[in-house]
């Protein structure tokens, strides 16, 4: 007898949703299952399919359309990423947020580790990136560089704003000072004084204080690490008990003079460092006190050019401006030719803009100025560039704005004033 019409449109459809099953599951099943599977074939090849046959098959069939459904689902709407904290030994934490030595590890690959004595939470996610707030303390983040990744870090008054890079950041509470260190990418700082913020770029160094409202932009010094103590073979020793302390010793022991404690030692004396080592270790007032030691006309006139560098970023660092300005003079002056020399004209223009007034954004801009024109292509033109837009725009000076925003769209297009420039340019 003929199967019926009604037969033969299940059998078609059992088939090709078969087929669907097999294409999706095959490759995962067991051996057993590939059996099933074959049995399930043989009855297929067969005649008409008696009605646990249909079941069977529909319903794999089914789990195989549910598959494929929620792939494309999830490929036609992006999750919000995951995260999990876990601490310094790899535990998972429950909460979101971290007050001491671990990780923040998303989804993405994208991994922040937390310092000790360091309190940092995650506040919000989705599937472009977080909002991460830090406290107290120093962390160290790692963003993956996606399509419209959005990432940020809240720090007191101050926000960076980063797609993919890595970077360490601190922020100290009790004196309302943020410090940033990039080492790959590019973050937009915001924040007191930083205008529409400020552009940090690999290789730079940022201090900025929320008490004074000054910014110190620079190059990330090298990072030395701290000298370990050395011990002598005294040191090592056992020590002796005092006397009255040790428990009487037998009468057939030969008795013994008590072995007198080593004397104290006085400690070493801490070895000489250069001024460039003094200021990567961050010890800004030894370099500070030893330039009033040696009489501050004399290393401005003697100084080598690393050791007037040095002192330049110990004064700013310590919020002396004005030595600063004169030690970066005195770099111009003697040293025009050397990168340093080149470098002091940018860092002029940054202590300019930190003064509030008209004329030290106009002393800032030439500043800028020049350094453009001595050194175009110098780890600082971006930045250099993108300070002036800004400032011009500050000014309201819009052809200037306009002129600087379009040389800055033409040489750095993806940067991180492009966004500002791409405004400006657009306005009328």
């Amino acid at each position: 007898m003929k199967p019926s019409l009604e037969s033969q449109d299940s059998d078609r459809a059992l088939r090709h949703l078969c087929e669907l099953a097999r294409t999706t599951f095959t490759d995962e099943l067991s051996p057993r299952e590939q059996a099933g599977w074959s049995r399930l074939d043989a009855k297929m090849a067969g005649g008409p399919r008696p009605r646990r046959i249909l079941a069977v098959g529909f319903g794999l069939a089914a789990a195989a359309a549910a598959v494929v459904f929620l792939a494309y689902s999830w490929n036609q709407k992006s999750p919000s990423l995951g995260f999990r904290i876990v601490d310094e030994t790899g535990v998972p934490h429950a909460a979101p947020d971290l007050d001491s030595a671990g990780r923040i590890e998303f989804s993405d690959g994208s991994k922040v580790t937390v310092a000790a004595q360091t309190r940092a939470s995650v506040t919000a996610i989705d599937a472009l990136g977080a909002r991460i707030r830090l406290e107290h303390g120093r962390l160290s983040a790692q963003f993956v560089q996606l399509p419209q990744a959005s990432w940020s870090i809240a720090a007191g008054p101050y926000q960076v704003l980063v797609t993919g890079t890595a970077f360490d950041v601190s922020w100290t509470p009790d004196t309302r000072a943020l410090e940033l260190w990039l080492r790959h990418g590019s973050v937009l700082v915001k924040g007191p004084n930083a205008g529409q913020g400020l552009a940090v770029v690999a290789g730079q160094h940022l201090l900025a204080s929320a008490t004074t409202g000054q910014i110190v932009l620079d190059a990330m010094a090298p990072a030395v690490p701290p000298a370990l103590p050395t011990l002598s073979s005294a040191d090592l020793a056992p020590a002796v008990s005092p006397a009255s302390e040790r428990p009487a010793l037998a009468s057939h022991e030969p008795s013994r003079a008590p072995r007198a404690a080593p004397a104290a030692r006085a400690p070493a004396p801490e070895p000489s460092l250069t001024w460039p080592q003094a200021l990567a270790r961050g010890d800004f007032q030894r370099i500070l006190d030893e330039a009033a030691r040696r009489g501050l006309d004399d290393v401005l006139s003697g100084a080598s050019s690393a050791d007037l560098a040095a002192f330049a970023d110990a004064a700013r660092y310590g919020r002396k401006n004005d030595l600063a300005q004169r030690a970066l003079l005195a770099q111009r002056q003697r040293f025009p030719q050397t990168l340093a020399g080149r470098d002091a004209a940018f860092l002029l223009g940054t202590l300019d803009e930190s003064r509030a007034g008209r004329d030290a954004q106009t002393s800032a801009l030439r500043w800028y100025g020049r350094y453009l024109v001595e050194n175009p292509t110098g780890s600082y033109s971006g930045q250099a560039l993108g300070r002036r837009l800004v400032l011009f725009e500050s000014m309201h000076d819009r052809a200037a704005a306009r002129e600087a925003a379009s040389l800055y769209l033409a040489k750095f297009p993806s940067g991180p004033y492009a966004a500002e420039a791409k405004r400006i340019v657009e306005t009328e």
